[in-house]
Parts: C-alpha cells; structure tokens; sequence
C-alpha cells in the first residue's frame, strides 16, 4: 500500500513538472503521423497526426497562383517512395485517403503555367489543347492558335472576316485571302505570359439574280466599295435573251455591264427579254435567198430550138406585116428586180451582221452568193 501511494505521489509530482509542450509530445509520442511536402519547395511543408482506426483525407488544391502572370499545377504525387501521375484539371481540389495504421510521407509534383489570351473572335483552339482544358499551358510548350476567318452575324446577309492578327500587341501581321476558311499562327513558346489579338472587318453579301443566264459578282464585300456585276443572258436555241433592266438596287448598268454601291446586303435582280430577230432572219433570208437564185435561174434559162415549119413560116411572115404591139413593161425590167432583191438581201445581211445575229464567217459566205 505504502508502494502505492508512493507512485501517485511521484507521477503528480512528475506531471505538475512538465510544460505544456513536453504533455503534447507525450501524448502524442506513439501516434502515427501524415509528413506533407512540396518538390523544389513551391509550398510549405507540414504534418499533421494519423490517429489510428480512423480515416483520413488528404485534400490539395490542383492550381495555385504563382504570380499574375503564372500559376502551378499539380502532375503528381510520390506516396512513401511510389510516384502516381495526377489527372491534370485546371480547378477544384485533388484528395487522398492516407491510411492510419502507419507514419507516411506526401511528397507533391507541380509544373509552372502561363496563359495564352486570345482577343477578336471568339471561334478559335490551340495546337496542341491546353493539358488542363483550358487557356493555360506548362512552360516551354509551343502553342499555335487556330481560327476560323469568317463568322457570320446574320446568315447569308452580314459576316465578320479576319484579317490579321498581333503578338503583344507589337506587330502586325496580315492574313491573306488565299480561299481558306481557317488560319494558323506560327508557334507561340510559352516561356511567360502571351496574347494574341485578331483584327475583324464587316462585310457584306451581295446577291445577283436572274431567272435566266449566268450572273457575275456575287459574294461578300466590305462597305464602302463598287462591284462589277454582269449577265450573260444566253438563249434558247435560234431566240436569243436580252437584258432590259436591273432591279432592287441603285444600279449603274450599260449594256450587259453593270456597277453596284456596296453599304449593306444588297439582292439585285436582271430582267431578261425574249429576242426573235434572229428566228425571223432565219425565215426571211432563205426566202429572199431562193426567190432570188430561182429568178435568175429562169431569167439565164436557154430557150428550146423548134424546127420550123412550113406553117410557122407562113404565121411569122404574116406577123412581121403588123405592127409591132406597144410595149406593157420597160425595157431592163428584169435587171432592175434582180437588183432590188440583191440590195434587199443585202440591207437585211448587213443589219443581222451589225447586231451579231449571225458570224463573220457565215455573213462572208451569204454575202458572196449575192454577187
């Protein structure tokens, strides 16, 4: 009994010595602990207890700020000795369920990031993407930005086309209309932080129309210009389309030619007209034509040779005996209606040639038969 007392009396006395700090440590002396560390010390390290039976969660944010400009991102994490690669994200926090029967160690593995901004267009990726999704890239990554030249405000009618782009803002560069849809900047090495700015102008869709021929000039301008637009009206087969006017713009047009102010959507329309001119040289030449070569087939005919006869010298002698009947036509009538029909055949020739119903070498031809 006396032993007893003897103890409670010298662990009193022993307890009541002890500072604060030295009761934790002994407390604690057989508790399991958590070491957490940073590789190259990019964060402070720290410990905390494991109490045994119970679970614990380690809980790290994947991203922290360096700097304005800069930032880590974790890529990895070594448990007591064995290293396990992270799934990389931009935000939220990454966890770990740490066992408690024993002391571990936490070391954690992070790279340096830099952003690359892009400003102008919001249709736009990088080559290659960003490891953590989004604008953010680990130093020494050359990235390239890719993006589409044209986005349209309203369709068919208003658009946004590209037409150069700067680094930093320090020098301009154009983008050249070489009939792609996309463009790509040279790499772009991520050592710091990068933008890239991509300069837009308006343009405008032009509409030519017609409900026949081929029309030239639509397509989409910027403000501010003059278009040349045109239509080849064709024809159909021997009738032959014209165009009489154009509609739904202010339009300055001469012949088949035309100009059109560009300062928004423009629809302008050609009206075409039938032309039968050439159907009716077609029908009128070849009758002119035939009226003309049979006349003078008749007129070089030569007359049939009769034998004559007794009687048919007694008919002639008797008709030299009576004066000769006065005349019903003039003399040189057939010279004078074979150079009528010439100079009409001529007149209506020269006229389809002038206003290019028929060719050059089919207005020779029909020219010399006239001869």
């Amino acid at each position: 009994m006396k032993l007893i007392i003897f103890g409670l009396v010298f662990f009193g006395l022993f307890s009541i010595g002890m500072s604060g700090d030295d009761f934790v440590y002994a407390q604690f002396s057989n508790t399991n602990t958590l070491k957490v560390s940073f590789e190259n010390n990019l964060l402070p390290s720290y410990e905390v207890p494991l109490v045994s039976g119970q679970t614990f969660t380690l809980s790290q944010n994947h991203s922290w700020v360096q700097d304005e400009t800069s930032r880590f991102n974790l890529v990895s994490y070594t448990l007591d000795g064995e290293t396990v690669k992270i799934s990389r994200t931009a935000r939220g926090d990454f966890t770990l369920s740490i066992p408690t029967d024993s002391s571990h160690s936490v070391v954690f593995s992070a790279v340096p990031q830099y952003a690359l901004s892009v400003e102008g267009t919001n249709d736009y990726s990088f080559l290659p993407s960003s490891p953590t999704s989004d604008n953010w890239f680990d130093s020494g990554t050359s990235v390239s930005v890719n993006v589409q030249k044209t986005s349209e405000i309203e369709p068919n009618k208003v658009r946004q086309e590209i037409t150069g782009w700067s680094l930093d803002k320090a020098e301009f560069w154009e983008i050249e209309d070489d009939g792609s849809t996309s463009f790509t900047t040279p790499p772009i090495v991520l050592n710091e932080y990068h933008q890239v700015d991509f300069f837009t102008e308006y343009q405008y869709k032009l509409n030519v129309i017609s409900d026949s021929g081929e029309t030239t000039g639509s397509g989409w301008y910027e403000q501010g210009v003059t278009v040349p637009i045109g239509i080849d009206a064709g024809g159909d087969g021997l009738v032959l389309n014209s165009l009489s006017e154009w509609e739904g713009a202010d339009v300055t047009y001469d012949g088949n030619t035309a100009q059109v102010f560009i300062d928004g959507p423009v629809t302008v329309s050609a009206k075409v007209e039938k032309n039968y001119s050439l159907v009716i040289g077609m029908i009128v030449i070849p009758i002119l034509i035939i009226g003309f070569v049979g006349f003078r087939k008749f007129k070089n005919r030569v007359p049939v040779v009769v034998e004559e006869k007794p009687v048919e010298r007694i008919v002639e002698k008797v008709i030299e005996r009576v004066d000769a009947p006065e005349k019903k036509y003039e003399d040189g009538y057939d010279k004078k209606l074979s150079e009528y029909l010439s100079e009409q055949i001529k007149l209506k020739i020269d006229e389809m040639h002038s206003s290019q119903i028929i060719s050059d070498s089919k207005y020779s031809k029909i020219s010399k038969q006239n001869e």
